[in-house]
């Protein structure tokens, strides 16, 4: 028995085809993380097993989901991801085999409206799929990896990702992403951010995602793929430093207020 686990959050424009593609899987919990659109009532025309786990981080995410399955396999799918019919009727071949512990699957990126295949967008591999007796639980609040028991494997076939959709998603995820990525940081103990800091991480972010990742041999997308991802690094070591301050900037500018107030508006 497969179970698909489909992790949501105001998704309601795509949403539907991801549950679409793994309809045919014997059972489909989505647990969605507190969707404010139409993401719940799309999905009760797939399944009633939808559950609510607000606030939590993504591997907490996953691994409360997992609890709530009953298959022998399962398949962590996001909304944006599709299961093409070559990687089904793959899955469901292992599945008969039964002689797997995990499967990394390989994915086709379409970055703004076109498959890209240069080094970050192929293969893509994403450990996915598991035997429910090795599996162990999902480790890290970003960027989350599955811990299990056996050997990894791979697939011939790949997942469909409708990633990249326009630049406010991307900038929006990476603004969402920065804020736990920061705080991360500032527990590690990171030593403090300056402007030559700032400086020496974008230069070399630049060239690693432009350079060596390829991204300004590969045509338009690619570059602004690049910039993209730079800024995202950039605004998580930009939100570092603001942690990093002694007083919080809410309460510096409460107290600019406080004083004008005070003083007559002399400034």
């Amino acid at each position: 028995m497969l179970s698909v686990i489909v992790i949501t959050k105001n998704e309601e424009g795509l949403l539907e085809t991801c549950l679409e593609s793994v309809k045919w899987a014997d059972e489909i919990i989505v647990a969605d993380n507190g969707s404010v659109d139409s993401t719940v009532k799309i999905a009760k025309q797939y399944t009633d097993k939808i559950f609510t786990f607000k606030g939590e981080d993504f591997a907490l995410l996953r691994n409360k989901a997992m609890e709530k399955t009953s298959g022998d396999f399962v398949l962590f799918i996001d909304a944006d991801e599709r299961v093409l019919e070559p990687l089904k009727e793959e899955i469901q071949e292992l599945i008969s085999k039964n002689n797997f512990s995990a499967i990394a699957i390989s994915r086709r990126n379409i970055i703004f409206g076109k498959e890209e295949k240069y080094k970050p967008f192929w293969p893509d591999w994403v450990i996915r799929l598991f035997k429910r007796n090795d599996f162990k639980s999902w480790v890290g609040k970003i960027h989350e990896q599955p811990k299990f028991n056996g050997k990894l494997d791979y697939s011939k076939n790949s997942l469909l990702h409708l990633t990249h959709r326009d630049v406010d998603q991307v900038v929006l995820k990476s603004l969402d992403w920065s804020n736990i990525d920061a705080g991360l940081r500032l527990e590690a103990k990171h030593p403090k951010i300056t402007s030559w800091r700032l400086l020496r991480i974008l230069i070399s972010e630049l060239y690693n995602q432009g350079i060596t990742r390829r991204g300004f041999f590969s045509g338009t997308i690619g570059t602004i793929d690049a910039i993209l991802q730079t800024f995202s690094l950039i605004i998580t070591y930009i939100r570092l430093w603001q942690l990093q301050q002694t007083q919080s900037l809410d309460k510096t500018y409460k107290e600019i207020n406080e004083k004008l107030v005070k003083d007559n508006f002399k400034y």
